[in-house]
Protein backbone atom coordinates (compact mmCIF):
# COMPACT_ATOMS: atom_id res chain seq x y z
CA UNK A 1 0.00 0.00 0.00
CA UNK A 2 1.09 3.08 -1.14
CA UNK A 3 0.26 6.63 0.60
CA UNK A 4 -0.49 9.52 -1.09
CA UNK A 5 2.28 12.23 -1.02
CA UNK A 6 -0.17 14.72 -0.47
CA UNK A 7 -1.28 12.66 2.51
CA UNK A 8 2.33 12.16 3.69
CA UNK A 9 3.06 16.02 3.86
CA UNK A 10 -0.27 16.99 5.10
CA UNK A 11 0.57 14.46 8.12
CA UNK A 12 4.14 15.54 8.22
CA UNK A 13 2.81 19.11 8.40
CA UNK A 14 0.36 18.55 11.32
CA UNK A 15 2.84 16.38 13.09
CA UNK A 16 5.53 19.80 13.16
CA UNK A 17 2.50 22.19 13.93
CA UNK A 18 1.78 19.50 16.89
CA UNK A 19 5.48 19.49 17.78
CA UNK A 20 5.72 23.25 17.95
CA UNK A 21 2.62 23.68 19.65
CA UNK A 22 3.60 21.27 22.54
CA UNK A 23 7.15 23.15 22.55
CA UNK A 24 5.37 26.48 23.11
CA UNK A 25 3.33 25.82 25.73
CA UNK A 26 6.73 23.95 26.87
CA UNK A 27 8.32 27.37 26.63
CA UNK A 28 5.29 29.00 27.62
CA UNK A 29 5.84 27.56 31.27
CA UNK A 30 9.35 27.51 31.18
CA UNK A 31 8.98 31.70 30.42
CA UNK A 32 6.66 31.28 33.59
CA UNK A 33 9.40 29.90 35.51
CA UNK A 34 11.64 32.64 34.45
CA UNK A 35 9.45 35.47 35.76
CA UNK A 36 8.71 33.81 38.93
CA UNK A 37 12.81 33.18 39.36
CA UNK A 38 12.90 36.88 38.19
CA UNK A 39 10.11 38.40 40.48
CA UNK A 40 11.81 36.37 43.30
CA UNK A 41 15.01 37.59 42.42
CA UNK A 42 13.97 41.32 42.66
CA UNK A 43 11.81 40.62 45.83
CA UNK A 44 15.25 39.24 47.43
CA UNK A 45 17.15 42.19 46.03
CA UNK A 46 15.60 44.65 47.55
CA UNK A 47 15.23 42.41 50.76
CA UNK A 48 18.95 42.90 50.52
CA UNK A 49 19.41 45.91 52.52
CA UNK A 50 17.41 45.06 55.47
CA UNK A 51 19.61 41.89 55.42
CA UNK A 52 22.63 43.59 55.26
CA UNK A 53 21.37 46.29 57.85
CA UNK A 54 20.58 42.96 60.11
CA UNK A 55 24.43 41.62 59.43
CA UNK A 56 25.79 45.20 60.42
CA UNK A 57 24.18 45.25 63.63
CA UNK A 58 25.01 41.73 64.48
CA UNK A 59 28.87 42.87 63.42
CA UNK A 60 28.69 45.82 65.44
CA UNK A 61 26.99 43.80 68.81
CA UNK A 62 29.49 41.12 68.26
CA UNK A 63 32.83 43.53 67.78
CA UNK A 64 31.00 45.09 70.85
CA UNK A 65 30.71 42.52 73.12
CA UNK A 66 34.42 41.22 71.68
CA UNK A 67 35.34 44.63 72.85
CA UNK A 68 33.98 44.38 76.49
CA UNK A 69 35.83 40.61 76.45
CA UNK A 70 39.10 42.32 75.41
CA UNK A 71 38.34 44.93 78.27
CA UNK A 72 37.66 42.47 80.94
CA UNK A 73 40.48 40.31 80.02
CA UNK A 74 42.86 43.15 80.65
CA UNK A 75 41.17 44.05 83.45
CA UNK A 76 41.89 40.70 84.88
CA UNK A 77 45.59 40.59 83.86
CA UNK A 78 45.80 43.74 85.97
CA UNK A 79 44.23 42.12 88.98
CA UNK A 80 46.41 39.12 88.74
CA UNK A 81 49.27 41.53 88.18
CA UNK A 82 48.39 43.05 91.25
CA UNK A 83 47.57 39.71 93.15
CA UNK A 84 51.03 38.54 91.93
CA UNK A 85 52.49 41.33 93.76
CA UNK A 86 50.75 41.07 97.10
CA UNK A 87 51.28 37.78 96.82
CA UNK A 88 54.93 38.07 96.67
CA UNK A 89 54.52 41.17 99.52
CA UNK A 90 53.11 38.47 101.74
CA UNK A 91 55.43 35.93 100.69
CA UNK A 92 58.11 38.10 102.13
CA UNK A 93 56.09 39.32 105.44
CA UNK A 94 55.38 35.70 105.76
CA UNK A 95 59.59 34.48 105.18
CA UNK A 96 60.29 38.01 107.77
CA UNK A 97 58.08 36.71 110.55
CA UNK A 98 59.32 32.96 110.42
CA UNK A 99 62.97 34.61 110.49
CA UNK A 100 61.49 36.66 113.47
CA UNK A 101 60.06 33.34 114.85
CA UNK A 102 63.19 31.42 114.45
CA UNK A 103 65.42 34.25 116.35
CA UNK A 104 63.20 34.63 119.03
CA UNK A 105 62.84 30.58 120.15
CA UNK A 106 66.81 30.85 119.42
CA UNK A 107 66.99 33.65 121.97
CA UNK A 108 64.58 32.40 124.36
CA UNK A 109 66.71 28.85 124.28
CA UNK A 110 70.25 30.83 124.64
CA UNK A 111 68.16 32.58 128.23
CA UNK A 112 66.94 29.00 129.41
CA UNK A 113 69.95 27.43 128.70
CA UNK A 114 71.49 30.63 130.78
CA UNK A 115 69.20 30.66 133.47
CA UNK A 116 70.32 26.94 134.07
CA UNK A 117 73.75 27.22 134.07
CA UNK A 118 73.66 30.11 136.84
CA UNK A 119 70.96 27.79 138.39
CA UNK A 120 73.50 24.72 138.46
CA UNK A 121 76.48 26.78 139.02
CA UNK A 122 74.84 28.21 142.45
CA UNK A 123 74.09 24.86 143.47
CA UNK A 124 77.39 23.80 142.53
CA UNK A 125 78.79 26.76 144.60
CA UNK A 126 76.37 26.20 147.41
CA UNK A 127 77.08 21.85 147.44
CA UNK A 128 81.36 22.44 146.82
CA UNK A 129 81.02 25.54 149.86
CA UNK A 130 79.52 22.87 152.53
CA UNK A 131 80.98 20.02 151.28
CA UNK A 132 84.93 22.11 151.65
CA UNK A 133 83.34 23.46 155.69
CA UNK A 134 82.28 19.68 155.91
CA UNK A 135 85.63 18.30 155.35
CA UNK A 136 87.74 21.65 157.13
CA UNK A 137 85.39 20.51 160.80
CA UNK A 138 86.13 17.15 160.05
CA UNK A 139 89.80 17.82 159.81
CA UNK A 140 90.01 20.45 162.69
CA UNK A 141 88.60 17.62 164.76
CA UNK A 142 91.16 15.23 164.43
Amino acid sequence: MVIPSFLLKSCMTSLMILIICICFFQSTKAHANYFTDFYNGLEQFSELPSDIKELKSSYEQSRSELNEAKESVQAYAEQNIQLMEQNRQLTETVQFLKEAETSRQNRAHQIKSVVIWAIALALGYFVLTRTIRFVMRRSNKW
